[in-house]
This record gives C-alpha cells, structure tokens and sequence, in this order.
C-alpha cells in the first residue's frame, strides 16, 4: 500500500469514528435518525417551528450537507427568528439541488431580515418569477426591500435605558412611562365595527386632556385592513362620530395611534408608506388650523428594523420614549425598549452593511460606535470570525481534501492563520465599503476639504490593499501548514497546490474536466460562464462538455473539445462561434488552468501568430462583449463631450498594458475606462497609479456582466 493510499484509509477511519461518535451524542435515548427525522417533521408540518428546530439541528451536527435538513432547519431558523446568518447557509445548501419551490422564498425573506436587501429583492424575484401563483404579496416584500435601502445608510445612536423580553399578549403593560397607564382606554362599543371582534386590539389612546380619542379599526369593510380614527368627546361624556384619518392610512393595516403631549404629534405604526419590513413606527404633526396631516415620518433605523416595530409612545414631558419589536425573539415575545428621547441625537453613517444587525440588536446603554470602522481617521480591525459559529466554507487543502468546516482542521496553528486570513479578508472588504462611503461626499465638499478627504479615502483603499494582500499569503501558509501536519502526524504524503484557486466539482449532467495529452496540455474551447448549472441539453451538437466550479461555487464555467494543440482548438472557433459568439480557447495543465503563451510553446513550437488587428476606439470586442453575470471591476478616467484630451490619451499610454475602453453613455459622452479585474483590491492599486500619473479623477466602477451596478453591489455579490 503505498503512502498515499494509506493517507486515505487513516482518514477514512477517523471519520468513520468521528461519524459514530456524532451519531452516538445526536440520537439520544435511542433513537434512531428515521424516529428524530419523523417527530421533526411532525412539529414542522404543524408549523411549530420552535421544537422542529432543535430536533433539525441534531440531524445536521450528523450530515451537514444533507439539502433537505438544512432546508427545514433555514425555513425553522427563519420563522422563530433565530439565527438569521446561519439560515442564509443552510437555504443556500438546500438550493443547489431544488429541495422545495419555497427555497428562494425563505431565502429572500432571511436576507431580508438580515438587511441584505438587494439579494433579498433577487430572490424574492425568482420566487416570483417560477412561482406566480404561490406569490401572492411578494412586490410589496420587494418594495419593503427597496424602501430599506436608504433608511440605513445611516442611524441615529440610541439611549436605551432598559430592554426586556415579554410576552406579546399585553405587551403595553411593560411601559413604564410616566402618565402613560392615564392615556391608555379600552376601546368602547360604540367605536368597534362588526369586524373588529375579530382579532382587533381593544387598546385605543387618549389624547388633548381626554377631548379626543385616537384607535385603529377595520371600519364598514376590510378591504384596506385596519385603518386610523379619532373621535371627539361629546358633553355627555360618550363619543362623537369616528373619523377616519385618511391622510394616514394605506391599502395595509394601521395600528396603535398615540398622541403625544403636545396633542399636535401622532406616533403610529403601518405595514404601508415606506415600511423597510412588516409594521414599522411613523410620526406625522397636524395643523389644527388648516386641519392637515404632514406626510408620516419613517422613525428611522435602529427605531425601525426588517421585523415588527410597534406602539411608540412617550412620556408626560417627551423625555423618555418605550416601543416594542419583535426583533431577536420568537413569535410569542417581543422585546420592549425604553429609550432617552433627544432633540439633537448623533448620526452616524453605517460604514459596514454586515454590522446593520448588531446595530439594530439596541443593547442597553449603546452609546454604539457599532457600524463605524473609523476612530479618530484610523481603520479599526474587527475580529469578525472567531473559532466559534464559524461559517460554512471552501477552502482546498490539497489537490483531495477540501475543508467546509473549522472543526476539520488538524493543526491548530493552520486553523489559526486561516481565521486570521478571513478576518483580514473580512476587514480590506469593509475597508472598501467605507471608502464608498466617503466618496459619495466627495461631490459636496471643495478645496483643503475635497482634497482632506480624498487622501483618507486614498489611504483606506491603500489599507484594504494591504490587508488583502495578507489574506492571499495568509490562505497559502494555512494550506502549507496544515498539509505539512498531515504529513508528520498521521501517515503518507500530502502534496499541498498553494497556487491552485480553482474550485472544481462533478456535475451529474456534466462531467468534470479529466485531462490527459502529450506534455500534459490540453486545450478548450470556453464557450460561456453562467451564476447557475446549466443542464447537458444546453449544448447539444457540441462535443466533450466539460464543466468547471469556479469563483467558490458562485458561477459555473463550460467548455467544450479536447484538442492536443493550439493550431487546432483554433480551428474549431468559427463553427462554435455560431452557436456561443464569445468563444475563446483555453488550455490546462494536469486538470489546472494555465498559461497560453507556455503551453503554445510547448505544443505548436512552429506556430506563427497572426497580426493583431487595430481595434477602434468605440468597439473593444474584450471589454464590451462580457455576456455572463460575473462581477468585474473597472477604473473610470473621465467622461467626456467632445474628443478625448490629448493630455489624457498620453497618459494614458503607460498604461496599455490593461485594455482601454472607450464607450458612449445615454447623453452621449465618451466614456474611458481601463483594466478589467475580479478583484477590488486590485482594481485599487490601478486607480491610485492612475491618480498618481495625474488624471486625478480617476474612480473604480464595478459591473455584472454587461449592467453597471454600485462597488457596495459588487461586493455583495461576491461575498456569497
């Protein structure tokens, strides 16, 4: 046996131990998998998510990559909101094999909550899109998502005085406000329609020294659901008739009116206006004099959050606020918070989206500088991922192992280094995010300010360039390191590719790539990369389909032909072009990706290139005919009206090495742009060589596929 094989068996005993010892500690009281799997799905058919959950967890410690467990376990973590993050993870697995049609739903609705609203809306959409008919209420969750989206680009810093989990029956009792129990009333007969038995809350509001009194109600109909009323106090002491508050309700419910002191504010919540998820808390004034209602307020994030905010209500001297949400619970509970009310409270800009959730989570006393990665102008470095609730990964050891989870590494100190090498990862994307920040307030500032700023924006992408960098070098030392551990501490030899990025699996309609030829080159012809797996049937009448999983899992790359040399990949390019236009050919070393120059002269040593024809400036064929959905970034020079400066072009010369482009925009101005990268970091250090040779301007401009979209997008996208 030699020592290769021998690794594989050692390691096959060990998990096989490990498998049985899982088993042992997982089914308990002597269950088996099909008895635990059967009480799970009994409690989860009965949509009692929160006994289903524990029972999934078990299943999953036991097979981690089971789609369908995960997606039981995603759809339980969602509906008792538990775990958001986690959820995202174990819905993504049960994606890739189509374990249920609600998958895309449960996904949107928990990137949703974690305030990921763009890729919220993206699957909300495909939800839609394959399922119309079990779609019912999905545009308005889309439009929730994009009301979000400018709700938190920044936040006032609370002053929690007090939080406290209680039941949702009763909530308001919790409130301890002053004057707040005299404000509160049952609502009378005499105010309910015949639909408000069902279901409505009796809690109304008094208002104006008790002149007036404020309620929600489903009035003659419920085709708006619950709307807003008041009612005047008549001189026998009953009330007058209700009166709807049109300017304040919408098409959806309207609940818990309360007045404030100063009898002009009203606080109220609404599943309508601009709600970034279920109700959220409003405020608008009213003119007794011209008997109007300002347009209602959106309390703003943290008040605000992705789940359900209600009853805001004040003190006798709007010194101290309470509300409830049911944000961090499960369905039965909502958590109630007591917050100082200020005139002037701090704003911050919510640097890092990935903090939005621990902002909102509004701990007691949070003077928070949770959200901001600046202190004083120096970049704070978070520890983002610890030993502990590590996420699922990617990560190829060897050429035969890849590691999905932390508990698998070995060797302490490769474990280490490779935390730490996501940490930086983690840390050079935030960095990037502020600077995207910033630069957005490059257009409001002039002069020492403008350029003030654009040094600290200069110096945050040098930064994340640096920490990206570290990353890299950091992911090859853990691969070394843990290959090395393997090698002296269990049995054999472990060959560690440092240098090998590419993520490669078997499709069950497409075989993975298995090269074989003289020299070890083989080449392809590259006829498309999708963001999905894309079924034989695709590419029928080609020959040779291969498939290759690249970008950790993200797109799927195809090629098609096995062909021993340049000179004949080449040859087959027209007829395939006719079905795929941007076919190009690609060669492989032994199953890696490699360089065309070397393996031509190695394979086709009499090969003679054609001359390079000259390509306008208006039709760059590399930079304009991007037909996937890949995410790549750009440097913008400038935009111009008429023809480009002279000046320009001549500066730019140094840097024709990366493609320029030069394209119209819908005003028709000449677009220029340079390079073309999968990598942020990268794209910066272009940008600041480009600024350095004088074309000041220059910004990074990101793009999936043929459409534009924002760095903050880009980089969204590629975190997944």
């Amino acid at each position: 046996m030699n020592n290769k094989m021998k690794l594989r068996y050692c390691l096959f005993l060990l998990s096989f131990f490990f498998f049985q010892v899982s088993i042992a500690q997982s089914f308990q009281e002597g269950k088996t998998e099909q008895e635990v799997e059967q009480k799970a799905f009994v409690f989860f058919d009965g949509e009692d998510y929160s006994k289903a959950l524990p029972l999934y967890q078990d299943l999953i410690n036991v097979y981690p990559q089971d789609p369908e467990y995960n997606y039981y376990l995603g759809v339980c973590q969602v509906e008792v909101n538990e775990n958001i993050k986690q959820a995202i993870q174990h819905l993504k697995i049960a994606s890739t094999k189509n374990v249920n049609a609600s998958v895309p739903y449960y996904l949107g609705r928990a990137f949703h909550m974690n305030y990921e609203f763009n890729s919220a809306v993206r699957y909300y959409r495909k939800f839609s899109e394959y399922y119309k008919k079990k779609s019912i209420g999905i545009e308005r969750l889309i439009e929730m998502c994009q009301n979000g989206l400018p709700l938190v680009n920044s936040y006032s810093v609370l002053d929690v005085k007090s939080k406290k989990v209680v039941s949702r029956d009763g909530f308001f009792r919790s409130y301890d406000l002053d004057g707040f129990e005299d404000r509160l009333s049952k609502k009378k007969n005499s105010l309910k329609s015949r639909y408000d038995e069902d279901g409505d809350k009796d809690v109304a509001c008094l208002a104006n020294k008790g002149q007036y009194i404020y309620f929600s109600s489903y009035g003659k109909n419920k085709k708006t659901g619950r709307d807003l009323y008041r009612a005047k106090r008549l001189k026998n002491g009953g009330w007058g008739e209700a009166e709807e508050l049109s300017a304040l309700n919408t098409v959806y419910d309207e609940v818990y009116p309360f007045m404030s002191n100063d009898g002009r504010t009203l606080y109220f919540c609404s599943q309508g206006h601009s709600s970034m998820g279920g109700f959220d808390i409003f405020r608008s004034v009213y003119n007794e004099i011209s008997d109007t209602w300002t347009e209602p307020e959106n309390m703003g994030f943290p008040i605000n959050s992705t789940s359900n905010d209600l009853f805001f209500a004040t003190d006798l001297n709007d010194e101290y606020a309470s509300f409830v949400s049911s944000r961090d619970t499960g369905k039965d509970e909502v958590n109630v918070y007591k917050i100082k009310l200020s005139d002037y409270s701090e704003q911050k800009v919510v640097m890092d989206p990935e903090m939005l959730a621990d902002i909102a989570s509004l701990e007691v006393g949070n003077a928070s500088l949770a959200g901001n990665l600046l202190e004083n102008d120096e970049p704070i470095y978070s520890n983002k991922y610890k030993e502990t609730d590590f996420p699922y990964f990617n990560f190829p050891v060897t050429s035969e192992f890849t590691y999905h989870f932390i508990k698998e590494f070995k060797s302490n100190q490769a474990r280490a280094i490779f935390i730490e090498a996501k940490n930086d990862r983690f840390n050079s994307d935030s960095l990037i995010g502020v600077a995207d920040q910033l630069r957005i307030q490059l257009n409001d500032v002039k002069g020492t300010p403008k350029k003030t700023l654009a040094d600290k924006i200069s110096k945050l992408e040098q930064k994340s360039f640096e920490l990206s960098k570290k990353a890299e070098n950091k992911l090859a030392e853990a691969q070394l390191q843990e290959s090395n551990y393997l090698n002296e501490n269990i049995i054999g030899t472990v060959t560690a590719d440092v240098v090998a990025s590419n993520d490669t699996r078997t499709s069950t309609a497409i075989p993975a790539m298995d090269n074989h030829s003289q020299d070890g080159y083989v080449y392809h012809l590259q006829v498309g990369v999708f963001s999905n797996r894309v079924e034989s049937s695709f590419f029928s009448g080609l020959a040779d389909v291969k498939e290759d999983v690249v970008e950790n899992g993200k797109l799927f790359k195809y090629m098609v032909g096995n062909y021993s040399s340049f000179a004949a990949a080449k040859k087959e390019i027209p007829e395939v072009r006719q079905l795929f236009p941007n076919t190009f050919v690609v060669v492989y070393k032994d199953g890696h990706k490699t360089s065309l120059g070397a393996a031509i002269k190695v394979t086709d040593a009499d090969y003679v290139p054609e001359p390079m024809k000259k390509v306008s400036a208006k039709a760059n064929p590399e930079m304009t005919t991007k037909g996937d959905d890949k995410v790549y970034f750009r440097v913008q020079v400038g935009a111009y009206s008429n023809d480009i400066p002279q000046d320009v072009k001549s500066k730019l010369e140094s840097f024709s090495k990366y493609p320029i482009n030069y394209s119209k925009d819908y005003r028709g101005f000449t677009i220029c742009t340079v390079g073309s990268f999968d990598s942020y970091s990268r794209v910066s250090k272009l940008k600041m060589e480009i600024r350095e040779a004088g074309l000041n301007d220059a910004f990074t401009v990101a793009f999936s596929g043929n459409d534009k979209i924002t760095i903050q997008q880009a980089l969204e996208i590629l975190r997944q």
